[in-house]
């Protein structure tokens, strides 16, 4: 096994899984991961409620605990405490607030930050800081590896809306992460890459009419991002990517609706490991895990029926496929993979439509996979 995995460790420099690191560095408060910005839309559920006046002085002080489960690092809770205050009158709720998160396999991250709203949405920043250290499988060569990632990022955004649906902006991110293995004597050659420091400049835009930015009915949502990366700590490399991804909702009835995703990811051939397209980290797909395929470029497709039982429970069911490749041409539906399955949800709110989702997935290889979380997974 070992003279097998050290002819594939050069191959496998450029689909590392770094991007698991940002998933777990992403559990800050100012970040767009799933389980972490609808971990706080509870707390902005239950400050809105509350009626909260205007003017920072007049905010509220929510904590909120989420368990969550899912096959990269296990099961853990992530708890939350924001600081919740309403700018203007016509604008979402700004928060600012501490995040900190730990799974039963050791894995932890710690981040700070603060998102700002004004001009009836049309202005919004977002700032934070993490460091997260993460114990997961990396597969190289088709075989899963422990490995242990450290690393500190810092993320700041802006956008600027022309209306109150069409946005564009601006971010930069710095990430400074080091990879090796969860063990010591394990007679591997040392991983590719194992310490980087990375500048990133992105050009934002978004395109929200969704009626329900939880649960949406109706509507769409098209996110695009072109990012240039600089590695600092390595002279004369540089990489760019660009990730799409749309979202349509379809209501049928009173009580159902279909929800789509379709996302397309590319990226440079000397992109880093962690800015890696990949299946179940760059378009959320469930059914596999996010850490084992990855490469140059990405494109999937998914669906879901989603039914109302009551006024709190609703169900859904989930099928999708998509696969990555060394470009996007290289890419062939014989090879994509397939999973679906069903899932539960709970209304966390009478008034807002945050949801607590248990998904059980099923894929091509006759694998099942459990995911713990909030929100709806698109």
């Amino acid at each position: 096994m070992t003279a097998h995995l050290a002819t594939t460790f050069k191959a496998a420099a450029r689909i590392l899984p770094g991007a698991a690191l940002l998933a777990l560095l992403s559990l800050t408060p100012a970040q767009a991961d799933p389980l972490s910005k609808d971990m706080l839309n509870k707390g902005l559920n239950d400050a809105r409620e509350q009626q909260t006046p205007l003017g920072f002085g007049n905010g509220s002080v929510v904590v909120a605990p989420v368990p969550f489960k899912n096959v990269l690092i296990g099961a853990g809770l992530v708890l939350g405490g924001g600081y919740l205050f309403n700018i203007d009158e016509g604008s979402d709720t700004s928060i600012i607030g501490l995040g900190a998160m730990k799974s039963d396999n050791g894995t932890n991250a710690y981040g700070l930050g603060g998102k700002f709203v004004w001009d009836e949405n049309r202005w919004q920043v977002s700032a934070s800081l993490g460091q997260a250290e993460g114990f997961y499988d990396l597969f190289i060569g088709g075989l899963p590896i422990p490995v242990r990632q450290t690393g500190d990022i810092a993320n700041l955004s802006v956008l600027r809306g022309l209306n109150s649906d069409l946005l564009f902006g601006g971010a930069l991110r710095y990430l400074d992460t080091t990879l090796g293995y969860d063990s010591s004597g394990t007679g591997l050659p040392p991983l590719p890459e194992g310490h980087l420091e990375v500048g990133t400049v992105s050009l934002l835009a978004k395109w929200d009419t969704r009626d329900d930015s939880f649960s949406a009915r109706s509507g769409h949502l098209l996110d695009g991002a072109l990012s240039y990366g600089q590695i600092l700590n390595t002279s004369g490399r540089d990489y760019s990517k660009a990730v799409l991804t749309y979202n349509h909702y379809l209501p049928i009835g009173d009580s159902n609706s279909i929800a789509m995703r379709f996302a397309g990811c590319a990226t440079s051939n000397d992109t880093p490991f962690f800015d890696q397209c990949s299946l179940g980290g760059t378009d959320g797909f469930r059914g596999f895990s996010p850490t084992e395929f990855l490469n140059d470029a990405l494109l999937s497709a998914q669906g879901e029926y989603r039914h109302q039982f009551g006024s709190r429970f609703s169900g859904v069911a989930f099928a999708g496929f998509g696969n990555t490749g060394s470009s996007l041409g290289a890419i062939r539906d014989t090879d994509a993979r397939y999973a679906g399955g069903l899932g539960l949800r709970f209304q966390l709110s009478k008034k807002f439509k945050a949801v607590f989702s248990v998904d059980m997935s099923y894929n091509d290889r006759k694998e099942d996979l459990l995911y713990i979380y909030v929100g709806q997974r698109f």
